[in-house]
């Protein structure tokens, strides 16, 4: 049996119409409707205008914490080398860790760091160095404990830029470093840190840059940041780019955490970059998210917690993600995880899967 169409009877389309014509005239409905055109409209115009391209010969290092695989169980020095001699990376970010370098007032050890780079020049390696007080991994904030003691914030400022100082002439001797980045996040709120005012970042920028010539790297979220306050400071800008996460949104949730998927497109970061006034040649995720964020450490984490926010299928998707925004330099978070799984868990998957890509 067929129904055919019944028409909308002429009096009821006439009262539809002055029904939104006496809408129209109330000012808020009008605002409300442009608003509404804005928000679905312009992403469909900035997509077909912007819409990122995949770069042909896209180039994959690693971050590498020493500090991060001791906590995991691993001895950091024989992780380091299978990184560099298994893995095969030639690419590498890695920490000048405040707290471990400076102990004691005016007495420096690079000793770890030095180990670090000395081992990357072996290998033509080329390194991002990162340094400050806010640097990669938690608690972020790696100041040590007779700074945190001092009280009056300019002798603290004084003491961190020498800090600095004294870091970029103990090191820049040493042509892996291709490129210095001041400071980890400075402005995004998360860790157990106090405050990094942009005139401090900006005096840590001008020492560096005084001392060599080499190109400087600021970091800011990509989920989250504003990108050019920080850009502008340095001459490249880091980002990370994680995909779900385990986390309490600053007590929103009062004070409970929760996994949560960031509803963003791959082709939403290109987009931030041209809004927020960032050359797109000029990002780097450095921070590309290769390993679970969940309640505890990741070696503590059961299989079922990790695969919440890192499972084989969620790498993969991360990857194609990642390949599909436009950008041509990724640092995978999470190496010294692979290297757990690897050699405790006999799940040598991320390991394996990141090895074919360095080759």
């Amino acid at each position: 049996m067929k129904f055919s169409k019944l028409p909308i009877p002429k009096e009821e389309l006439s009262k539809i119409s002055k029904l939104v014509k006496k809408l129209t005239k109330f000012r808020v409905v009008r605002y409300s409707l442009f608003l509404l055109l804005i928000i679905v409209v312009v992403p469909i115009i900035f997509f077909f205008l912007l819409k990122p391209k995949p770069q042909e010969d896209i180039i994959y290092g690693i971050n590498f914490s020493n500090k991060y695989a001791t906590q995991l169980g691993l001895n950091w020095k024989q992780s380091y080398l299978a990184i560099l001699n298994d893995l095969g990376t030639k690419d590498i970010r890695i920490v000048a860790y405040w707290d471990d370098i400076e102990k004691t007032m005016d007495n420096y050890d690079y000793s770890d760091i030095m180990w670090q780079l000395d081992e990357a020049q072996k290998r033509d390696v080329n390194v991002i160095l990162s340094l400050g007080r806010k640097v990669p991994r938690y608690p972020e904030c790696f100041e040590p404990d007779w700074w945190k003691n001092i009280d009056n914030p300019k002798l603290k400022n004084l003491e961190l830029y020498e800090y600095v100082k004294e870091t970029v002439k103990a090191l820049k001797t040493y042509d892996s470093i291709k490129i210095w980045q001041v400071e980890n996040e400075p402005f995004w709120p998360f860790g157990e840190c106090t405050e990094i005012k942009e005139s401090v970042l900006k005096r840590e920028v001008e020492i560096v840059r005084n001392l060599d010539n080499r190109p400087i790297l600021t970091q800011d979220s990509g989920e989250g940041g504003f990108w050019y306050p920080t850009y502008k400071l340095g001459d490249y800008l880091g980002i990370s780019m994680y995909r779900r996460i385990w986390y309490d949104f600053w007590g929103v949730f009062l004070g409970r955490s929760i996994y949560f998927k960031y509803p963003l497109a791959y082709w939403t970061y290109k987009i931030k970059a041209h809004i927020f006034g960032v050359p797109p040649k000029n990002i780097i995720v450095t921070e590309l998210q290769s390993e679970p964020w969940g309640p505890d450490i990741n070696s503590k984490l059961s299989p079922e917690e990790k695969d919440k926010t890192m499972s084989k299928r969620h790498f993969i998707s991360t990857l194609n993600y990642a390949q599909k925004t436009g950008f041509d330099k990724f640092y995978f978070w999470g190496a010294e995880w692979w290297l757990l799984e690897k050699e405790k868990y006999n799940n040598p998957f991320y390991w394996d899967t990141a090895k074919a890509l360095f080759r």
